[in-house]
């Protein structure tokens, strides 16, 4: 199973320490390895908002199906921003 997460200016250091959190080890300085899973940070274009530059990464995990909807949970709850 594959999932992927558009993720907009969030800080990278910060996702690898949530996938460390989910039960990971860093393999790589964005790549993370866990029982039956593996995720990858992947820098992607910026967007623009008005004037303003939005960096933009996307997260792939990969792995058992029964594995890969746990972490992307995981990591949904963790990445979620407040509207206001």
């Amino acid at each position: 199973m594959r999932v992927e997460m558009d993720l907009r200016n969030f800080p990278r250091f910060r996702i690898m320490e949530y996938l460390v959190e989910a039960g990971g080890q860093l393999t790589a300085e964005y790549a993370v390895s866990g029982t039956s899973w593996t995720a990858e940070l992947i820098a992607m274009d910026p967007i623009n908002v008005g004037l303003i530059k939005v960096r933009r990464d996307m997260l792939v995990i990969d792995g058992d199906d029964n594995a890969v909807p746990d972490i992307e949970a995981f990591m949904r709850r963790k990445t979620m921003r407040g509207g206001g």
